[in-house]
Parts: structure tokens; sequence; C-alpha cells
């Protein structure tokens, strides 16, 4: 751009302006949310307000596999798999007391198992519509029934606490951190599809980075915009040139008000990422779990509006492992245990008891070590649940599994399954029916296909 007085601004220009992660959070939208029953569904608000719950949902895009927490059959696995596990070289696989991967992150979930901070389910296995198939099977998880159309989970939440009056719009400036009650960490996802709800402005996701990543800033760049001279003469900036044509040609009202709260957001992001942590509370480095979570904690701890985080994108995801398995696992998994138990670590010292995290994917893999050295896609996966002793018990390890199949279709089941006393486990739709009942909905299965809270879970 020109160093002159002009005011002609191009859209791109405009668009870049507002940050391009940021733009849906701060547009305005007037529609009220539609397409659910909410006649029907039961809101304790008593339930609601003594949980206050605020949840982290940690999803691993492309099927984690079970094994980092559950080697229980693996001397069994490795006599029957296609190549045997490297059993005997400690440098790749050492058990924990309770059969955790050691090495692949174990060390971390046996800590955190030990102190009630973990609770592992070892038996969430797929039966529905068992296809398998990344994307299929990530729409319905992260819809939370069996069906590819419908909104998000947490796009029905927000709905259904907006409706119930459990959270409110922000009627000013004071109110900024309600402006957030529903942030993702990785962009869009189908958490937050709406479908026909035509949510609220305010209650669509508020996109955050981690660490000193900003996505409020112009061209995430608060230096360069705001010292930039446009104008020797009046040293105007290119940031003040913006905020100019902002209040110049957009009148009072929602657009006017968006534009200023995009500055709000700014700040606000800054000051949570600037918060220092607690004496004692330290988050690995190089680590982008670490960084994330750590962000994600800060807001968690500092805005009471805050209900739900989302974090899960290329750089969380990648854990599709058909080959050079157990290298890829040991670290990446080590990565992922540790950055929550610095989580929970930051949680205790906070003296706060009623965030919980929740660590899933859309499927699990089979337990066969493939001719390259890794695992096809299966249906039995673990999920993971840290925190939240407000509202939640302390299960441990719930779930045993048996090895089925041959060949290179080997895998993990329930233990004698569809027998009698088969062990007890279910299906990927019961983590969103356990999210909804701990916000308050009493009859979450008319929103999950009637697949019901996860047993004993929640007080």
């Amino acid at each position: 751009m020109k160093q002159n007085n002009s005011n002609h601004l191009n859209r791109r220009d405009f668009l870049k302006s507002l940050g391009a992660m940021g733009i849906t959070s701060v547009l305005p939208f007037s529609l009220q949310s539609a397409d659910l029953d909410y006649e029907n569904i039961q809101f304790n608000e008593s339930m609601y307000t003594n949980n206050n719950a605020q949840t982290i949902i940690v999803y691993l895009y492309g099927g984690p596999s079970e094994l980092p927490g559950n080697m229980t059959n693996i001397a069994q696995i490795s006599q029957i798999s296609q190549n045997a596990y490297p059993l005997n070289d400690e440098r790749y696989i050492k058990l924990t007391p309770d059969t955790f991967w050691g090495n692949a992150g174990g060390y971390a979930m046996q800590r955190m198992l030990d102190s009630g901070d973990m609770n592992i389910f070892r038996t969430c296995y797929r039966t529905i519509d068992d296809s398998k198939s990344h994307g299929y099977c990530t729409s319905q998880a992260q819809r939370g029934k069996d069906t590819e159309g419908g909104a998000g989970i947490i796009a029905n939440l927000a709905s259904i606490l907006h409706h119930k009056g459990a959270v409110s719009e922000p009627s000013g400036d004071d109110d900024i951190g309600k402006s957030i009650p529903f942030v993702t960490m990785e962009g869009e996802s189908t958490f937050f599809s709406e479908e026909d709800l035509n949510l609220n402005a305010f209650l669509k996701p508020v996109a955050f980075g981690s660490g000193s990543d900003n996505p409020y800033r112009r061209g995430g760049s608060l230096t360069w915009y705001n010292k930039h001279i446009l104008n020797q003469e009046t040293n105007s900036t290119m940031g003040s040139h913006f905020d100019t044509l902002s209040a110049r040609y957009n009148p009072n009202g929602k657009i006017k008000e968006s534009f200023d709260r995009r500055a709000l957001l700014e700040k606000f992001t800054d000051d949570i990422n600037d918060i220092e942590l607690p004496d004692g509370v330290t988050y690995p480095t190089n680590n982008v779990f670490a960084d994330r979570l750590k962000t994600a904690m800060n807001l968690l701890i500092h805005n009471q509006y805050t209900k739900v985080v989302s974090m899960g994108s290329p750089g969380l995801g990648g854990w599709d492992d058909h080959s050079n398995a157990i290298s890829n696992y040991t670290e990446r998994m080590t990565d992922l245990m540790d950055a929550i138990e610095a989580a929970i670590a930051h949680m205790d010292a906070a003296e706060r008891s009623n965030i919980n995290i929740v660590v899933f994917g859309e499927f699990g893999r089979n337990v066969n070590y493939n001719n390259s050295l890794g695992w096809d896609h299966g249906n039995n996966q673990n999920v993971y649940w840290f925190g939240g002793r407000d509202y939640m018990n302390h299960l441990g390890i719930v779930g045993e599994t048996e090895v089925t199949g041959s060949g290179s279709r080997i895998y993990n089941r329930p233990k004698n399954f569809e027998m009698a006393n088969e062990s007890y486990h279910f299906q990927v739709f019961s983590i969103a029916a356990t999210i909804y009942k701990m916000y308050g909905i009493e009859n979450p299965e008319i929103l999950t296909h009637a697949n019901p809270v996860i047993r004993d879970l929640l007080i």
C-alpha cells in the first residue's frame, strides 16, 4: 500500500485485517437456534451449576492404537502376529505395573492412574456401522451419533445451554470473557458443525492459537500494523487506518461492535498467553501438545465462561500408523501424556477440580504388526478421561480385552464378547452422551441415538 491518505481498502486487505482464524467469531449473526427438540431435552440447572464443568477435548485424528494404554495381551499377540514385537528390547517396549506401554507415555499414565487423575476405558468397541473409514467415522464420532448428518457435539451443547438460559450473550466490553464459551484450537471441525442450528454469533467457536500465537492480531503481527506508518505528517499507522475506516463506514450496531470486539479479543488473548504459571508447574518444551494444553488450561482457569476447548489438527494428528508404528508411538504418546500430566499439575496448583480432559479418536487399530511394521484400522480404542474430580468417579481401569482373528486381521475385543459375562464396553457415541450429561442434560440418549452415558463415570 502506498504511503498516502487514501481511504481505499481492497477486499483482501480488509479480510486480512480481521485475522483469518478469528473472522467467524466476530462477524454478527442474529438467527436463533433451531432443529433441536428443546421441549423434550431435560435440563437440570442445579447439576449444571454444581458441576461447573469445563472440558478439553483432544481428538486424535487417524485412529490411535490402544496398545500404549493396554499391553495385557501383548505376548499372545506377538506370537500370532505377522511379525513379532520387540518384547525383549527395552529400548522399545517396557511395561508398567498396570500393563501400560511405558516407553509410549505409559509411565505418565501410570502416575496419573495411581494419583486418581486418570480413568482409562479399554473397550470403546465399535459394533454399530463399523466402516473403519476416517472421514465417515470422524463425522459420526464428532456428531455423537451414527449418522453423517446433524450438528456436532459442541454445537448442540451450545444451542441447548443457550436455550435453557445457562449461557447468555455478553452485554458489553466487561463481558469479553462471555464471548468465548466455546473454543477451537484446530480451526474448523465437525464438533462445531451447525447444520440447521444457526447459532448466535457468541456461541460460535472462537479460534485460539498456542504460546504467543494470537489469531486476532491483524495479519498475525500487532507490532507491524500498529507501528507501520502510513502518513508521516499525521503519524498514522496501518492499525489506526483500519480503525478509522471501521468507525467511518460502519454505523453503530452489530458490525461496528464486531470490529471493536476484535481489538478486545486481541488484548484478551495476549493477556491469557502472558499469564505466568504457578510455582512448580512446568510444561515440556518442544511439544505441540504441551503448548496448546498450557494455553487451554490458562484460558479455562482464568475465564469461568469458557466451557469447552477442542484441539486436534495435523500437528496433533497423524495417528494413522500403517508403518514404522513403534518408533512413532513411543515419541508421540510420550509427548501427549507428559503434556497432560503437566496440565493436571497446573490444574491442581490452581486448586481447580472442575476441569476434565478427554482423549479419543474415530476408531482404533488392529494389533497385527504388519509387514510395514505398523497397524491397520481396527474397531477397539481406549478412551482416556482425566480430572473432573468434582463430578467424576475414579474408576481407574475399566474393561478387559481378548484377542481374536488371524493372519493380518488380529484384533482386541471385549473379553467374553457376546457372552453373558462379557466385559463392559460402549460405542464412541457414549462419549457425547457423557459430555452432555456433565453439563446438566439428564436424557442425553435422545441426542446420541440411544447410546447411554459411560457407566458409573459421573457422580
